[in-house]
């Protein structure tokens, strides 16, 4: 019950801008993909068990390169959810950001909105854009004019 607490209490706490450093963004981006992998199997253990049969007649026919694209194209979809949801709902926190007392917030220190968090989900579905953290500031920052911040107590 106090390690809820002390959630809940970042959430309402003074933010000092200062960047994350690569480790703990990286550290985010790993739990929150092994987050995703979770769902994804989920959903789609219980996508296959109760649409089985409008699955196969949906694939049927089809050849790989189209079910591959289309299995893609679903995968997408929880990625926008998950990031959407828990970053805007959380102002900015996902359970990767939570692990490691992290938090996205406007240029300007602000918290980031329900729309901001969408846009920053949009961005992360561009091609390669994990790669673009090599450059210290990812896509999904720096077309949203948001960062992402260590939460600190003073």
């Amino acid at each position: 019950m106090e390690e809820q607490q002390d959630l809940l209490l970042d959430a309402e706490e003074q933010i000092y801008l200062e960047r994350a450093s690569a480790g703990l963004r990286f550290a985010n981006f790993i739990i929150d993909v092994i987050v995703l992998r979770v769902i994804g199997y989920l959903l789609g253990l219980v996508m296959t068990m109760f649409f089985i049969e409008l699955l196969t007649n949906i694939f049927d026919g089809m050849g790989y390169w189209e079910i591959f694209m289309i299995s893609y194209l679903f995968g997408l979809i929880p990625n926008f959810v998950y990031y959407t949801i828990m970053e805007g709902a959380t102002k900015g926190r996902t359970i990767g950001k939570f692990v490691t007392r992290t938090r996205a917030v406007m240029n300007n220190g602000q918290p980031i909105s329900m729309q901001t968090a969408a846009l920053r989900s949009l961005c992360r579905l561009i091609p390669f854009e994990p790669f673009s953290a090599f450059s210290g500031y990812p896509w999904h920052d720096s077309l949203t004019n948001t960062q992402v911040v260590e939460i600190k107590r003073y």
